[in-house]
Order: structure tokens, then sequence, then C-alpha cells
């Protein structure tokens, strides 16, 4: 039986749960996963896989259908990508806990010579968005492409910003590649999918779970060459993604922020615990990784982006120096009745200005009567 043939038995076994230690186990037991597929739960037991897990299997035998598992990923679009297939990313290969499966649906990679895994807050503040423009917009003229998570604010800016220079970019999922999260994120994935791919270690239908993604950034940072963090606060995910690159010798970044912001104080303790190098400007992060080429130059901190997104980015750090709401708002999103006994201003005069400020595209509803920077 050729490699080819054992595709839909590794699909199965993910799909009975089993990850990188049970796989593992069951090819130093049984040499293929076709034979292990086909051995009774006593066989499995003595290769070391748990009860539960054993019970998985069966319950995943009674129903699969190896043809239709197949037909999934052509309808989806997707390929799957095991161990075994001499197209699986090297750098993933070689981490600790590597997913014996990666699904992937996209035009090109998940793996290129240059890539750097750019990670941050979602509730990312016009500072933290300026610094993500800049530095992805140089990395993007280097030729380097961008992975992130397809996440609200950092990771969505860092992939639209690879597309607007025309450089690849990866997302990677939290669920399958054909369960986008979050949904008002769907578009950016198709874009990315044309230009880049998505990709992910759950079988397709499998939704999003807050469990999963702890354990995604695992591949975020194995199929970058570094990485880089432009503004996270404390617990944020983003520091997952740089403990874990940090384990698997990835080189780690991270952009300074104000020390009275709270979006920058994960960024800063990376720093301050020598976790990650502080880079204040791309020039830094391209000597730190020899990407510049004799005689290149990289703009300024803001510089590098079209001047109509300079523009606009301008226009948001002015608006944050100046009003007050947007000054609040910079440290976390906040419901409307605390923004209103904060400011100590009518509840209609808050909502107005509230109105306003989502017209200019500077705010954005993070939930019932809830505000955050857009």
């Amino acid at each position: 039986m050729g490699e080819g043939d054992e595709l839909p038995y590794w699909l199965a076994l993910r799909r009975a749960g089993l990850g990188t230690t049970s796989f593992a186990l069951l090819i130093a037991k049984f040499g293929s996963i076709a034979e292990a597929w086909n051995a009774p739960p006593g066989d499995l037991k003595a290769a070391g896989i748990d009860e539960p897990y054993v019970r998985s299997v069966a319950r995943v035998k009674a129903s699969f259908d190896a043809e239709e598992e197949l037909r999934k990923l052509e309808r989806a679009g997707a390929r799957a990508l095991t161990w075994r297939d001499a197209e699986y990313p090297q750098r993933l290969r070689e981490i600790p806990q590597s997913p014996p499966v990666l699904v992937v649906r996209g035009n090109a990679g998940p793996e290129f010579p240059q890539a750097v895994a750019v990670v941050g807050t979602r509730s990312v503040t016009p500072y933290g968005r300026q610094a993500a423009e800049t530095f992805c917009a140089a990395l993007a003229e280097l030729g380097v492409a961008i992975i992130s998570g397809l996440a609200r604010g950092v990771d969505a800016i860092a992939h639209r910003v690879a597309l607007e220079h025309g450089t690849p970019t990866v997302a990677v999922l939290a669920g399958g590649v054909d369960q986008v999260y979050p949904r008002e994120n769907a578009g950016l994935a198709e874009r990315i999918a044309e230009n880049g791919c998505l990709v992910s270690e759950y079988p397709l239908g499998t939704p999003a779970r807050r469990d999963f993604f702890p354990r995604r950034n695992r591949i975020l940072s194995g199929l970058a060459r570094a990485v880089l963090v432009v503004e996270a606060g404390e617990g944020s995910g983003a520091l997952h993604t740089a403990n874990w690159a940090f384990e698997q010798g990835r080189d780690v970044f991270a952009v300074p922020g104000s020390i009275f912001s709270l979006q920058s104080a994960g960024t800063n303790q990376l720093i301050r615990e020598n976790t990650a190098k502080l880079v204040a400007r791309p020039e830094q992060l391209a000597e730190e990784l020899n990407l510049l080429h004799a005689g290149a130059q990289l703009p300024l901190p803001g510089a590098a982006a079209p001047a109509a997104q300079a523009a606009q980015v301008a226009q948001a750090a002015a608006a944050a120096s100046d009003d007050p709401i947007l000054q609040l708002l910079a440290a976390g999103p906040l419901h409307i009745d605390e923004l209103v006994r904060a400011l100590g201003r009518p509840a209609a005069e808050v909502s107005g200005a509230l109105a306003l400020l989502e017209i200019d595209g500077l705010v954005r509803q993070a939930g019932p009567m809830t505000y955050a920077i857009a």
C-alpha cells in the first residue's frame, strides 16, 4: 500500500482525536497507519494508546468512509499533508509536537524560505495598528511571507498588509480550514487562500474551540523563521506564540510600547525577561534576520505604507492623542456605561460621539454596548 493510499486512515485517526504522541506510538508499533487502523483494540492498547482513544477509534470506524473523506477534501479545495509526505513543511517537521496531519487550503505554501509570524492583541490601539502596518509593509517589501492567526486586531492587519503588498500570507486556524473564525474575517480568509493558504491540524468541519488556540500557536511559530509580537497584554495568546517560538529555537522580537498601555504590558515583559529582542524600527528586524541587501534601506516607522494608508494612520494617531474616548479605549474595550462614568458626560453625548468615531472607522463594537479601538 502506498503512502497516498494511507491518507484516509491518517484523517480517520485524527477524527478520533489521536495526536502527535499517539501517531508516533502507532508508527513505532505497526510501521504504517493503515496497519494500525486495521489492528484490533487490544493491539492498540498494547501500542500504548489510552483506553478512551481506543474507544474513540472504534466509534469512528463504525461510520468512516475513506472515499467520502477524500471527497470532502476535494469539495473544500483542500489537501492533507502527513509526516510521510515530502511536501510536509520541513520547519514544522522539526518541532516538538509537530502535527501528524496538516490540512491546507490555498494556492501557495504553507512553507516559504523567508517567513515571519506577526502576532498581537485583538484590541489593537492606534499605536499598535501603525506599528503592525509599518513592520508588515517592510517585511513585504523584502519578499518575506507573513504568517498569523486570522484573529481580530494585529492578526487581521498583518494579513491585509501582506495582501496589499503582494507578499504571500498564511493563516493558521484553531478549527477546520472550512470553519473560519471569527466569521467577520471570512472574506479575508478567501483572499488569503488566493494568495497564500489557510492551514490547520484539525479535520474539516471542526469548529474553533477556546482550548484549540494555545496549541494552534505552536504551528504558527513552527512555520516561521521568526516571530514578531507587535502589541500584547498580559495573558495574551501572542505571548503563548512567543513562548512556543522560544522553545522551538525561533528568534523572537517585540515592539516596545508605552508603560501606560495595558496592551503593551506583555510585549514589554517579553523584552524585560529577554524572551524577545527589542525592535523599534523595521531595519533592526531586517538586520537581525540578515534580510537587508547591500544598499537597501527601509523607511522610518509610519512611512512604509502607501500615502492613503499613511494618512489614515496619522489621522488615527492624532485622534487618539486628542479624543478622551479613544484615550480610554486604548487600554481595552469598555461598556458605554463605563465610558459615561469615566468621562462624566451625559450618556446621549457619549453615544453620539461613539457613533461618529465608528463612522470614521476609529472604533468598533466589541459586544453589546461595548466599544473598542477599530
